[in-house]
């Protein structure tokens, strides 16, 4: 596995990707090995500016949902409000919320959303304030209850599997849906 520090480092993986194709024991399966750690560095290495989804993801128990944002801003302390949406409904239903505050440069903030008992299809929408501030998000969403047969049951979002919001769940308030509107946002508690 490749451990990259900056962007002159993937440039060089490159460059040692190239000579390797040369080796008559360096095939396919490794080149892809290589490329997946390089888009996964790449990805890490260049923050978003402005909200990000995990996209739509399916949950069929009820589940808990821990969310963890970083500031890699370079001022001061951000916001970040985190949604979880039930995206199966129209317009979309907003189920959890949590306001995540004073993000310190450098710094990430952890919390809980709670997947409600049903089979719904739902997204999580991470939302920083002020809107063009950069960040990174991590969110794990995991069994209220662990399933014996499959006790490591989590699914992952990483920084650079996260997505940029494509419906107006975050955008300007004229374009918001009524269902964003419906619950007030209350602080975190820790």
């Amino acid at each position: 596995m490749l451990k990259i520090g900056c962007a002159c480092k993937v440039l060089e993986t490159v460059e040692n990707i190239l000579d390797l194709l040369k080796n008559p024991r360096f095939g396919l399966k490794e080149i892809k090995d290589e490329v997946k750690d390089i888009e996964e560095a790449v990805g890490n290495l260049v923050p978003v500016k402005g909200p990000l989804s995990t996209g739509p993801f399916s949950v069929t128990i009820p589940s808990k949902i821990k969310v963890s944002v970083q500031n890699v801003g370079s001022k001061g302390c951000v916001d970040a409000v985190v949604r979880l949406f039930d995206i199966e409904c129209c317009p979309p239903k907003q189920i959890d919320c949590k306001v995540l505050r004073n993000i310190g440069r450098c710094c990430a903030e952890d919390t809980w959303l709670a997947a409600p008992e049903g089979a719904r299809v739902l997204e999580v929408v991470i939302c920083p304030k002020p809107d063009k501030a950069s960040i990174r998000g991590f969110v794990t969403v995991q069994p209220m209850a662990v399933n014996a047969s499959n006790p490591d049951a989590l699914l992952n979002f990483r920084a650079c599997d996260l997505l940029p919001v494509v419906c107006p769940f975050c955008k300007k308030e004229k374009d918001r849906c009524d269902a964003c509107e419906e619950m007030e946002i209350e602080p975190n508690g820790g």
